[in-house]
């Protein structure tokens, strides 16, 4: 019987074949890697004040779960103090953990740390494809190899607390955020990647801190003085020329669209947040969601395949009704269009999120 349906399977192959050279519709068959979506790892910051370490969890698309504490679990070591950012660049995980002065490099797969890269007061991590690029509290930018793990070069100082960085067409921005005595700057610092020298500087709202680059263009969030001067969205065309495209405190890029998180607060001192999203072609902004199941938010990211949407949260402290810094926070899952998919716990104060893909090989018939 088996040996029938072969038999039955060959012949039937034949005839499309035959039936294609007939029809003179010829087809290839190719095999080509396709991206597929795995899930997003989950940077929580912690909390200096009160000594709570930080900490990194997964959420697995597949399982459908967040894994708690993997980098302490894999490695027999918490993360330590305040890691504020991480990136993805090859089958390497960097993580920027402020207070350690050190940039964790970590293997994506089995979580396990390798040499750390010694940096004081990282902040956060961009990457060419080939070096990661780190701002720092003391001014500087530092370039790790990828390969040795070693600083190679590093600027001069070029500003006071540097926050957020880019690369964007052999050059590496970051924004020159605040001083000592809690004033605010106005100017990004344009570095050559190459060699870390100054270019120039491309003045900005107050108090940038964000920086999105997607191809030839880059996306600022200033977060102004938290007083009269609000935050804003701007947009760097090549030519290095700002433009005002909205205001808000929080962005994050994906299905062509600006996804904000728009945070201030009231003359109680309760906070009050939006959720939009700018639509980059039309220049129109919507309602997002209206963020009834986040508490305090903390970040937002978009996965690049998908095209879903998440925001982090602190949770509810049960004693001020304000938010935690102490206890566990959670991220909210969305469709693109707002609808709540799923909600998943995660460790205190969930302030990067990083997607994590594979390619596989896919038939596609041409």
């Amino acid at each position: 019987m088996k040996k029938y349906f072969k038999l039955l399977a060959c012949l039937f192959a034949g005839a499309i074949v035959l039936t294609s050279c007939d029809d003179d519709d010829d087809f290839v068959i190719e095999y080509q890697d396709v991206a597929v979506a795995d899930g997003v790892f989950i940077l929580n910051e912690g909390s200096y004040f009160s000594q709570v370490n930080g900490s990194l969890d997964y959420l697995d698309y597949a399982a459908g779960s967040v894994s708690r504490n993997v980098f302490q679990s894999a490695n027999g070591r918490a993360l330590g103090g305040t890691p504020n950012n991480a990136i993805l660049c090859g089958s390497k995980l960097y993580i920027a953990t402020q207070e350690e002065n050190r940039v964790e490099v970590v293997d994506a797969k089995t979580l396990k740390a390798l040499t750390p890269v010694s940096v004081t007061s990282p902040r956060e991590l961009c990457t060419d494809g080939e070096s990661v690029y780190v701002s720092s509290y003391t001014g500087e930018v530092s370039k790790i190899d990828t390969l040795s793990l070693k600083v190679t070069l590093k600027s001069d100082v070029v500003g006071t607390n540097l926050e957020g960085i880019a690369y964007r067409n052999g050059s590496v921005y970051v924004c020159n955020a605040w001083n000592s005595d809690y004033t605010y700057n106005t100017n990004l610092v344009k570095l050559d990647a190459q060699t870390l020298k100054k270019q120039k500087d491309v003045i900005v709202a107050a108090n940038p801190n964000q920086l999105i680059a997607s191809g030839d263009e880059l996306y600022v969030a200033s977060w102004g003085n938290y007083g009269d001067v609000q935050a804003t969205i701007q947009q760097v065309n090549e030519r290095d020329e700002v433009s005002i495209l909205t205001h808000a405190t929080h962005m994050a890029l994906g299905n062509g669209c600006l996804y904000l998180i728009g945070s201030s607060y009231d003359s109680n001192w309760n906070e009050v947040n939006s959720y939009t999203v700018f639509n980059l072609s039309t220049g129109k902004e919507t309602t997002f969601t209206e963020g009834s199941d986040i508490i305090s938010p903390v970040a937002i990211g978009v996965d690049p395949l998908s095209g879903e949407v998440f925001i982090s949260s602190r949770s509810k402290d049960p004693d001020t009704g304000g938010a935690s810094y102490t206890t566990d926070g959670y991220i909210v899952r969305y469709s693109n269009n707002g609808s709540v998919l799923a909600r998943y716990n995660c460790g205190v104060s969930p302030g990067t999120l990083v997607f994590v893909s594979h390619n596989e090989k896919k038939i596609v018939v041409k």
